[in-house]
């Protein structure tokens, strides 16, 4: 056997330069398919020695994608552990690869099948080891080292190789990494689907900032797990897998909308069937952080059922919301964001927007938290976050300045109080320091609203709070009044068959309340404002609070809140 390398060896050396390349060649392929032969072998082992369940995977599909059927199960089971035979042959197979790997160091199916394993059996730090070895100054090397630090939950270092890597891809390649349309509504995906790829970088921006899990964090791990997923994806293309199925485009939707599972178990043989049917389990819980936009708002629903896409970051093991209010009051070109909340002293406290991260309380408001951004639509966010439990707390709104015509004044946005104290809110540090952390009242229905007049329209005077209980006909100001000041509060729930059982006068029907007003002082700089109304005489149910500065309906600045009533 030695006599015949050394053979080769010498015949190699006397060959042509091309045979020689075409002997290389031939040993690259050799190697890449003994890796696939390596893949193989394992993918078959590991469903061979799935752990059997009796949930037979009969459960309704959530979501249909070609072959696959998904449902959400976040009952908090427990992972089936592994059985050692899969275990070992990971391992086995990673050896296997990481040996390919040094044959041939330019294969990146070969490195990028050695990697991934390396994750998945929990080697993180020697998958970002391996992925170091690899060729910097190839941008697929960098995606893969990407991959490794986001596994290590190094988000931000990770960013910074994925985009490193962009700004090297190809731009029809980088493109489809950079692709969110399958993350997208059916409006938001149309829409986008028309832009030229050159143009959605707006779009792709502004998803991945409103999509991130936690402020808490560095980095926005939502996003490196998407290309994560990528990568996972471009990797399964030519690979077998724990199903046992030829991969196709609805595999490939499957993992980039809902992640790679974390385990897999298989059912018995279904009727008709010869087979076991493997089923992948993701992490649980996870959570729907990507924002619904209508026109050019924004909602967040983290724990909606039917979710197009899902993430469990590793760092949270259980979401709730946090009563929260925010509010945004202009200061020069710039804004205060303000968010109050209830403490529940389950960690730190943060308050995100675009920009800036807070998680300090200013002196004698222990329950407030104040940022700037700029005065313009943004999304901001509260946390309370225990990394020790992985409890996380959060509370999210769109905010935006009121919309205005020319001429019409800027108001800020509306601070809701309680109005059951008899010292009276003439600045937004008492307003403040009495302000609600839910949009309801129960009992006293006394509801203290505070607001801001900014520019040429601004009120100079002092506020004088006042109580209004006015009717709708009710009117102390001419309408036509260019400093005209008006309030409505107007029920918003009940739908068609409350309004037509009013007019029907089957049920009693709701009267809206109004007050106006003439503000006869009018100045420049900053105007606070505050309120309070006596809504005793509602109903139980949803309202919107509406203030409305200016003329008419074309030289007016309208503010709103709904309030809930108990």
């Amino acid at each position: 056997m030695q006599r015949v390398r050394w053979i080769l060896g010498v015949c190699c050396l006397l060959a042509p330069a091309t045979a020689r390349a075409q002997l290389v060649r031939g040993d690259s392929l050799h190697v890449l398919g003994e890796a696939h032969a390596a893949q193989r072998y394992f993918e078959r082992v590991r469903r061979h020695f799935l752990p059997t369940t009796n949930d037979a995977g009969t459960r309704p599909c959530q979501t249909v994608i070609g072959r696959m059927c998904y449902w959400q199960d976040d009952d908090g089971a427990l992972p089936v552990a592994e059985p050692r035979s899969i275990s070992n042959a990971r391992l086995s197979l990673v050896a296997t690869l990481g040996r390919l790997n040094a044959l041939s160091p330019g294969d990146d199916w070969i490195a990028g099948q050695r990697i991934r394993y390396m994750v998945g059996s929990g080697q993180d730090s020697a998958a970002v080891s391996a992925a170091r070895a690899c060729s910097p100054d190839r941008w697929y090397c960098k995606v893969l080292l990407g991959y490794a630090l986001h596994a290590s939950e190094r988000y931000g270092d990770a960013a910074v190789q994925f985009d490193s890597a962009f700004a090297e891809m190809p731009a029809g390649e980088r493109c489809r990494w950079n692709d969110v349309s399958v993350l997208l509504s059916d409006d938001e995906r149309d829409s986008y689907n028309r832009l030229p790829c050159g143009q959605r970088d707006s779009v792709e921006n502004r998803f991945w900032e409103l999509a991130r899990p936690s402020f808490a964090i560095s980095g926005n791990d939502r996003r490196t797990e998407h290309f994560s997923r990528i990568l996972l994806a471009d990797l399964s293309q030519d690979a077998d897998n724990a199903y046992g199925l030829i991969w196709g485009p609805d595999m490939r939707e499957l993992l980039i909308r809902y992640g790679e599972p974390l385990w897999y178990t298989t059912t018995w043989p279904q009727p008709l069937s010869d087979f076991p049917t493997p089923i992948g389990h993701d992490k649980t819980p996870s959570f729907h952080f990507a924002a619904e936009m209508t026109g050019n708002r924004a909602s967040w629903d983290a724990h909606a059922h039917n979710a197009r896409e899902r993430y469990a970051p590793p760092y949270i093991d259980s979401l709730t919301d946090l009563a929260t209010q925010f509010a945004m009051m202009k200061r020069g070109d710039s804004a205060l964001v303000l968010a109050v909340y209830a403490d529940t002293s389950a960690g730190r406290t943060i308050l995100g927007v675009p920009g800036e991260v807070r998680d300090t309380a200013p002196a004698g408001l222990p329950h407030v938290r104040r940022a700037r951004t700029g005065w313009k639509a943004v999304m901001v966010a509260m946390e309370e976050f225990d990394p020790t439990s992985r409890r996380d707390a959060q509370a999210r709104e769109w905010l935006a300045p009121p919309p205005h015509a020319h001429g019409a004044p800027d108001l800020s946005t509306l601070l809701l109080f309680t109005a059951d104290t008899s010292a009276l809110v003439e600045t937004l540090d008492n307003a403040l320091a009495h302000a609600l952390t839910v949009n309801e009242l129960r009992g006293d229905r006394r509801l203290g609203l505070y607001w801001e007049v900014y520019g040429d329209a601004a009120n100079d005077s002092s506020m004088n709070p006042s109580v209004a209980t006015a009717a709708i006909d009710s009117i102390s100001a001419p309408a036509n009044d260019s400093s005209s000041v008006l309030i409505t509060v107007v029920r918003t729930d009940g739908g068609l068959m409350r309004w037509l059982g009013g007019a029907l006068h089957i049920t009693q029907r709701d009267s809206p309340l109004a007050v106006r007003w003439h503000d006869a002082h009018v100045g420049v700089g900053v105007a606070e404002h505050s309120v309070v109304l006596d809504l005793a005489n509602l109903a139980d149910g949803t309202y919107r609070v509406t203030v409305a500065v200016g003329a008419d309906d074309t030289h007016r600045t309208e503010v709103s809140r709904e309030i809930r009533l108990h």
